[in-house]
């Protein structure tokens, strides 16, 4: 499913909005007869593949394709889901970093979000460590635990300071704790306080250069004009 990148509160702050225009084609004034007419439910194309676990495992899977929306699950042999990804790292892939609970088989099934298919890259592999601490740190941030997120985030970053994820999880994390301890007396970016400011343009900033480097200069250049926003609205605060 096509989204945003991963700013979370940061995008409700600018009030960014899409407009999408959609085209309708009326029907005929007088229906044809039916050449078929039935009904049942379409399953999206997928794949599906299964290996060997060991109980306490941890293990990561990661589902690229430039050819489709990827949507990825992680199951059971009997096909009991354990977790489940759409889209991770602001893009369309999927990856999900799971602790296996059982020593047995278990089944990984890629899928296309819209049901085109194409080509596409799957891997598993065990999780490394910078892996394991962006994974804790993610599940902290979905509980709401935000000022335990931000601290795992930069045990994450401290692991392996070259991956941008980090840092946009940590700015993340720190504009949804704003967020949660100041509610409505936030009405925009210029309520954020300046030292969480400063954080989330570090964070931006230093995030936008390893999306660069990587070649993703549109996605640089989005993160660094956030950060400006974010400096020019905290001027004389």
């Amino acid at each position: 499913m096509a989204s945003l990148r991963p700013l979370g509160s940061f995008v409700t702050l600018m009030a960014l909005t899409t407009g999408l225009g959609i085209g309708v084609t009326s029907l005929p004034a007088q229906a044809q007869q039916s050449i078929i007419e039935t009904g049942g439910t379409i399953v999206p194309a997928e794949s599906v593949h299964t290996f060997e676990g060991q109980a306490g495992q941890t293990v990561t899977i990661i589902l690229e394709s430039e050819d489709f929306d990827t949507v990825l699950s992680l199951q059971t042999v009997t096909g009991e889901e354990i977790a489940f990804n759409d889209d991770f790292g602001g893009s369309l892939n999927s990856r999900i970093v799971a602790e296996l609970p059982t020593s047995g088989t278990y089944r990984v099934v890629a899928r296309s979000y819209s049901g085109n298919g194409g080509d596409f890259n799957l891997v598993v592999r065990p999780a490394t460590e910078y892996e394991v601490a962006l994974a804790k740190a993610d599940a902290l941030s979905y509980e709401e635990r935000y000022r335990e997120a931000i601290a795992a985030y930069t045990a994450a970053i401290a692991i392996d300071p070259s991956q941008a994820v980090g840092y946009l999880g940590r700015a993340q994390a720190t504009l949804s704790q704003v967020y949660l301890a100041q509610g409505d007396m936030i009405e925009g970016p210029e309520d954020i306080p300046a030292l969480a400011r400063r954080s989330v343009m570090a964070d931006f900033e230093k995030a936008a250069d390893l999306v660069e480097a990587e070649g993703d200069v549109n996605w640089a250049n989005a993160l660094r004009e956030q950060a400006a926003f974010l400096q020019n609205v905290g001027e004389g605060n």
